[in-house]
Parts: structure tokens; sequence; C-alpha cells
């Protein structure tokens, strides 16, 4: 397992030549990481549809676990450009994603309806949610950096809120009852299922519902903060072209805050840089990269 890997350099420490031995167990190292992410990419290739199960499950799990594990800059480098990990990592994206996708939807669902013991009064348990405390940890880290940054939140444009959207929905339990949160998917599913979630939770009064690309939004000119979702855009190429377009729309002095990802986080999600960020109209105030369970790095720019 890839918890494993981390006692390698231990066990040589006391070795001669140092310096040649752990370049080779770094190299060593690297290639079991890749032998791995090819293996779990294989699997995950011959299912069609990831939705939860046990199988899939344990695939994804493996993945994240290997993704958010501490590596040092070379293992991560050979791992990274290595050809085939390079040729893989769309589609290891696009899996990620889907799987995401119906995870979030299952749970909903199931949060609507409480599955076994349906009460349409009953108010939805999130924190029965599998990974309800890393969006807890993740949204807490967000807010603490927007208020840092001298972000207003009154207005607030959720870019990719899903069939489940708990960020959108953390933030909104932690900031003045008076703030209005825009939820904008362009997949009418996710807006249906979390519609419902919204009002038995009680707070559909604080949001608007947006079933849209998000380039023909036309509220980014009153927003105070809009949120870019990790799973927007395939690639930061992608993801430049549309900052560009919404960046061109909101008003000077609005903030962007993008979810982005480092290290072998990447496998997971595209990365966004600030010199990248800075060439739509923006000037990157300030990144944060985790290093515990949470997998998105965070990016806040202001609009110039």
């Amino acid at each position: 397992m890839v918890h494993n890997l981390n006692t390698i350099p231990a066990a040589i420490d006391t070795l001669c030549h140092h310096h040649i031995l752990q370049k080779s167990v770094n190299i060593s190292v690297a290639s079991t990481l890749i032998e791995e992410i090819t293996h779990v990419h294989y699997q995950l290739g011959q299912i069609d549809y990831l939705k939860p199960s046990e199988h899939v499950n344990a695939l994804f799990t493996k993945l994240v676990t290997i993704s958010t594990f501490q590596y040092d800059d070379t293992t991560v480098s050979e791992v990274l450009n290595n050809a085939n990990i390079r040729a893989l990592i769309p589609t290891l994206r696009t899996m990620a994603s889907q799987g995401e996708y119906f995870l979030e939807l299952t749970w909903a669902n199931d949060l609507v309806y409480q599955a076994k013991d349906y009460n349409q009064e009953a108010k939805p348990d999130l924190s029965r949610f599998v990974y309800y405390q890393n969006y807890v940890d993740l949204v807490q880290l967000e807010l603490h950096a927007l208020h840092g940054v001298g972000a207003r939140l009154n207005n607030i444009v959720f870019i990719g809120s899903g069939p489940l959207p708990l960020s959108p929905i953390l933030m909104y339990q932690s900031l003045p009852s008076s703030t209005i949160v825009h939820n904008i998917d362009r997949d009418q599913d996710s807006i249906t299922i979390s519609n419902k979630l919204l009002e038995k939770l009680n707070i559909s009064h604080g949001f608007r519902q947006h079933v849209m690309d998000a380039v023909d939004y036309s509220g980014f000119a009153t927003s105070d903060v809009v949120i870019l979702g990790a799973l927007v855009g395939e690639d930061a190429a992608e993801k430049m072209k549309f900052l560009k377009s919404i960046g061109s729309k909101m008003k000077s002095g609005s903030f962007l805050m993008a979810r982005s990802a480092h290290s072998l986080r990447k496998l997971l999600y595209p990365s966004l840089e600030p010199y990248q960020v800075n060439t739509c109209g923006f000037e990157t105030v300030l990144v944060l990269h985790p290093y515990n369970d949470v997998v998105n790095s965070v990016l806040i720019a202001k609009k110039i």
C-alpha cells in the first residue's frame, strides 16, 4: 500500500553513499506509484457507470490516498512527468468527476428521502455524508481566507454546485442570514435534487438556483465573490478561457476564489497558477495548499 512507501527512505539512512541511494529510492517510490495509479485507472476504466459500490468506493479511496499523501518534490515530478501518467490524466480526471457526481447524486437523494425511513418533515442530517468533515474543513479554510483578504460576502456565486451543494450550504450557514448564494450548474438533475435538499433544510430562501452554462449568467456584475468549483474546466487552458469571459463581467474590487490542486492532487483536478489567473483581469492575492485530508488548494484573486 502507498502508506508503506514512506518507510523506504528511513530504512537506508545509515547506509553510505546516501545521496545516490536516495535518488534510486525516489525512483523506486515513483515507479511503484506509477504502477498503482495505472492499475487503478485500468480498473476504473472497466466500469461503465461509476456509481457508488464497494468496488468503486475502494478504487477511489485508493486514488485519493495516493494523491493526498506527502511526497518529496522529486517523486512528484517523476510521477507527473511520466509519459504514461501524462497520457492517462485526462481520463483519470474525467472518471474522478463522474464518480464524484454519482456519489453526490446518490447521497443527495438519500438525504432528501431519508433512504429507509422517509419522513417528509425530517431535516436532512448532512453529517451523514461520508466526506462531510472534509467539506467543513475546506469551507472554514476558505471563509477565513476570504475574510483575511477583506472580501465582502453578501452576494456569492458558486459555479459548478453539483447535486449535493455542501460547500455553498456550509458557507451560507456560517454567514449572516442576509447573504444570498447563487448556485450555477449545467445539469438539470443536480439543480432539481439540490432544490429539494435546500427546501428540506429550510434555507432555500437564501439561495438562487440556476440551470445554465455559467458564461450566460447575467449577475456577475453584482457579485462580491465568484467561486469556481474544482471540476469546472477540464484543464488550465479551459479554465483560463472561462475566467477571461466572466472576469470581463465582474466588478472591480470583487473576488474570485478558484479551487485548484497541488502535488499529486493534480491527478484528480487541474491546477491553476497565479500567473495564469492574472492574465484574465485579476490580481492573485492568496494561495493556500492544504497538506491534510482536504484535497483542493485555494486561490483567491481580486478583480482589477
